[in-house]
């Protein structure tokens, strides 16, 4: 059941988007979709475009500042909005930000809103964002929960799934059930969230359950099976 009026967090949505050059020649933007969208439901949405590294340093460190000091009271979900693969996200000026680079840029936001950043990963495969969360050795998590598509939605679904995550937000809702009513509008079954400390909590298990002596046995089984001129290497590299 969706939360009372008295107990919804207020919010709003800080969209960073770095378009393709493509997307620039066909004026495709999608911080205007989602700021179209979400405003019907009278939530504030800032857009920010980052074409570059430093732009993009600047609208996490600068631009989310101004945003929330012109909105006191409501805490920002982060929209970024970017061509991607399971490795990371591709800024305009192709510079290519993989996960753990994208990592260092939300600790320290996630930090100054303690620990409460949700970040919508609006990229092809950009649930895979989840691994900037398991990094058992730092405390400091990068943010509290992480929504994305496991594969490469299109402009429809993406549009879609977004505007239906906010709407139901909007209307007090929990993130899972608005992520869940996000696949359901979108007919995309690969939209997923993630909160961080579990994301981190199943690789420590995970990890747990390696023995580095059995590992380092089936690695020499690996190289025991390889065929001789390829064990006569191996025996040259070490």
């Amino acid at each position: 059941m969706p939360l009372p009026p008295e107990q919804r967090t207020k919010f709003f949505v800080f969209v960073i988007e770095s378009p393709s050059a493509v997307d620039l020649y066909h004026r495709r933007s999608e911080g205007d979709i989602v700021r179209q969208a979400v405003e019907l439901n009278g939530i504030a949405c800032v857009v920010k475009t980052a074409i570059s590294l430093q732009a993009f340093d600047a609208c996490l460190k600068i631009g989310l500042s101004e945003a929330m000091n012109r909105l006191p009271g409501y805490v920002p979900l982060l929209h970024i909005s970017a061509h991607g693969d399971a490795n990371g996200i591709q800024l305009s000026d192709t510079y290519v930000m993989a996960w753990p680079e994208l990592r260092e840029h939300l600790r320290p936001i996630n930090q100054a809103l303690g620990g409460s950043l949700v970040v919508c990963m609006s990229s092809c495969e950009g649930y895979s964002g989840v691994r900037m969360a398991m990094h058992p050795e730092d405390p400091d998590l990068p943010f509290l929960a992480l929504v994305g598509t496991g594969n490469k939605p299109t402009w429809a679904e993406t549009a879609v799934g977004y505007a239906t995550l906010y709407h139901q937000l909007c209307r007090g809702e929990h993130i899972a059930a608005a992520v869940a009513a996000m696949r359901v509008a979108s007919g995309n079954e690969t939209f997923w969230v993630q909160h961080a400390e579990s994301s981190r909590q199943t690789y420590i298990e995970l990890i747990s359950n390696v023995s580095p002596e059995n590992a380092r046995a089936n690695l020499e089984q690996l190289a025991a099976e390889e065929p001789p001129e390829s064990q006569e290497n191996l025996k040259r590299l070490r």
